[in-house]
């Protein structure tokens, strides 16, 4: 992994899963943008994005920044991966519970894995506009850009959780009448 490119990983990823033929893809944030590359192998009858970017030219100023100055590269792990008031207001997190989640995800990720991520998410070099994305209004993590099928009002980059039951009701209306 380490030195692999999103597009490489994506591609190791599709090789070991078993999809078959006829299938439906969603992918949520770093998952939406592997969930761009499956499609570019194997395109899915329906490719769901949801609080992601859909190629590299949507991705927000700080991400492009973080190219020239890699600082994700030399802050702290215990930074990168503490839930605080910067990690609950970029994820969109209000309540209690959905705070401890976001924490606990954090507490739980690799921290290798998160650096290879970041690392990977900044130079990923998709040019392919694809799939139906699904937006929150108030994403902060990765601000809706771009054409948005689905505008989700009030949501975060968190919305995934906190707005399910919306995200859900979209997913389905679009699969009843495919």
């Amino acid at each position: 992994m380490k030195g692999e490119s999103l597009k490489d990983y994506a591609s190791r990823l599709f090789k070991a899963t078993k999809l078959p033929d006829d299938y439906n893809l969603l992918g949520v944030s770093f998952g939406g943008m592997i969930a761009a590359e499956f499609a570019k192998i194997k395109q899915p009858r329906n490719l769901f994005l949801v609080s992601t970017v859909s190629n590299s030219s949507e991705m927000p100023l700080q991400f492009r920044f973080g190219k020239l100055i890699p600082l994700h590269k030399i802050t702290p792990t215990f930074l990168l991966k503490s839930a605080n008031f910067i990690t609950y207001y970029l994820f969109g997190v209000k309540t209690q519970e959905d705070k401890q989640l976001l924490s606990q995800i954090l507490k739980d990720t690799d921290p290798d894995f998160l650096r290879w991520a970041m690392n990977a998410m900044l130079h990923w070099n998709n040019t392919v506009k694809q799939g139906i994305k699904i937006h929150g209004s108030k994403d902060r993590m990765l601000p809706a850009k771009g054409k948005i099928d689905y505008l989700v009002d009030q949501g975060g980059h968190f919305m995934i959780v906190n707005k399910a039951d919306e995200i859900q009701a979209i997913v389905q209306s679009i699969l009843r009448n495919h």
